[in-house]
């Protein structure tokens, strides 16, 4: 099972209402139904907290963890890994929110909870052909037209 187009479809998913998801997964690979239920399951448990974009850049970022930990010739660049995280402290313009400590640590909290998903889901994704699941991320890189991208160039 290739996973070329899995970010594709991630992105898609979560651009894509649940249920319009549902139809679509009934034909899918296998990863693509493990992408599109981690998806929702980190859907559900942010409701509210953080908007599509914020979502998509942390799973994202989970992805390149996963990859970084699964894949030869990949690493995090640890300050580019914080800008896109520093993300989450920011609307949905961009604009830095006004949050007291109770909320800046709940929002950390739930960013963190959503990267661990994320890795175990693509950690568990990467299991279904490992080789795909690492060939597909060397063409991403190279693209260069992924966002919130972390590796080390």
């Amino acid at each position: 099972m290739v996973i070329r187009h899995l970010w594709l479809v991630a992105a898609l998913a979560i651009a894509t209402p649940v249920s319009a998801q549902m139809d679509a997964s009934a034909t899918a690979p296998d990863s693509i139904k493990m992408d599109l239920a981690a998806t929702d399951a980190i859907r559900s448990m942010l409701h509210g907290a953080f908007d599509e974009g914020h979502i998509a850049m942390l799973h994202a970022l989970g992805h390149q963890q996963a990859v970084a930990s699964t894949c030869s010739g990949f690493e995090i660049d640890p300050k580019a890994f914080s800008t896109e995280f520093d993300l989450i402290y920011d609307d949905s313009n961009g604009k830095p929110r006004s949050l007291d400590a109770r909320q800046r640590a709940d929002i950390e909290r739930k960013a963190t909870v959503t990267m661990g998903m994320a890795i175990g889901a693509q950690i568990a994704i990467s299991a279904n052909d490992h080789q795909a699941f690492c060939q597909a991320a060397i063409q991403e890189r190279a693209s260069g037209k992924a966002t919130h991208l972390v590796w080390m160039k």
